[in-house]
């Protein structure tokens, strides 16, 4: 990580160029936090400084607005799946923040900073002026009030193909000035994503957005963290009725990770505060996705002991219950019920975070008349 450090020496801030006006800064380069992961999404970390510089053309009141909006969009964002997720940021950036930011002079660009030593890629905001947009807007040929409604379809589709040009040209004269790449439609295709062995797990714990009811959602988890930890007890007798060698293998891979999803879920509903709440959530959530490790390793266990016994001809008649005889094959119900069990509350821990980290529903309203008026409420 690279960081700046300026020391002002006495007098100093007595110089008219100290410090610079936000224009002559542009393009102005503004990393995310995060690393897109389930437990730290990306975001745009504003504070005092960074609000008192930009409300030198922007009103701080549009500012937060903009920053909390972007971040409700970033949260979405998620490694290994950048290409689909980054778009609809892209999306939200022309519609909602460039739209409003156009009528104080500036604009904003999704972008990709220059790789670290070990190939990382570092995201986040490019402010730039749009002197030059406006400039090349007004000039003769590319579009007007009064031959644009005369042009017939193939003259418009050469408008757009003449638009389309012009911001590709403005991409590469402000990726000349920066030290990375702006991300739009066509560049965002090319983006290379490497595969972790958590990759699966994206598909059952992800950072989704808020849909309310937060007591019915967290009335639920209740019930269903009561019936893990009763199926969790009873496939613990039926493994131990078959050997304590498979109870061992259930408890150990990994270690004790079928026990810890109930005292972790308890911590987390019962916790005060939205953000320890959230956070506390969050490892409920792994502990619960990491003990399907052992779930699985509960059904192999099973399927060896069944297949052990089909293949053999001896009879014990002496066995009752928790015994698997050939006659009985229901030995499955109870992983796999724990299994579906698991992934229920993978999906609403999910919704219990979004609706504890999202407050404003309104973030990811598609109007963004309505979005803007919310931040004037």
């Amino acid at each position: 990580m690279l960081a700046y450090v300026d020391f002002f020496l006495g007098g100093d801030e007595k110089r008219d160029d100290l410090p610079p006006h936000l224009h002559q800064r542009f393009p102005m380069s503004l990393a995310f936090g995060g690393d897109g992961s389930y437990m730290v999404p990306f975001s745009l970390h504003n504070d005092n400084i960074l609000t008192n510089l930009m409300s030198q053309s922007v009103p701080p009141t549009i500012w937060y607005r903009l920053v909390a909006g972007l971040n409700a969009q970033l949260r979405l964002v998620r490694r290994g799946h950048l290409r689909t997720t980054f778009d609809p940021v892209i999306c939200w950036l022309e519609t909602h923040a460039n739209k409003t930011l156009r009528a104080y002079g500036m604009r904003v660009h999704l972008t990709r900073f220059q790789p670290s030593a070990t190939g990382y890629y570092q995201f986040g905001l490019v402010v730039r002026a749009v002197e030059d947009e406006s400039t090349q807007s007004s000039s003769p040929g590319l579009h007007g009030p009064s031959s644009a409604e005369k042009q017939s379809s193939s003259g418009l589709s050469l408008w757009k193909k003449a638009l389309y040009l012009v911001r590709i040209s403005e991409h590469v004269t402000i990726q000349k000035k920066i030290t990375g790449e702006i991300l739009h439609a066509q560049s965002l295709q090319q983006l290379q994503e490497r595969l972790t062995l958590s990759y699966p797990f994206y598909y059952i714990i992800r950072n989704i957005r808020p849909i309310c009811h937060q007591d019915l959602v967290g009335l639920i988890i209740s019930i269903l963290l009561l019936g893990d930890f009763s199926l969790v007890l009873l496939l613990l007798l039926q493994l131990y009725s078959i050997s304590l060698l498979d109870v061992f293998l259930v408890l150990c891979v990994p270690p004790l990770g079928i026990l810890f999803p109930f005292p972790a879920g308890i911590n987390a509903l019962f916790s005060h505060g939205p953000r320890r709440s959230a956070g506390l959530a969050r490892v409920y959530a792994l502990w619960n996705i990491t003990s399907v490790i052992n779930v699985v390793v509960a059904f192999i266990c099973g399927l060896i002991h069944f297949k052990t016994q089909s293949s053999s001809n001896k009879k014990h008649a002496n066995f009752q219950n928790w015994n698997f005889s050939r006659e009985e094959s229901g030995w499955w119900m109870l992983p796999c019920g724990l299994m579906l069990c698991k992934i229920v509350q993978a999906r609403l821990i999910d919704y219990h975070v979004a609706n504890l980290e999202i407050q404003d529903n309104t973030l990811y309203t598609t109007d963004p008349d309505l979005f803007w008026h919310s931040s004037r409420a």
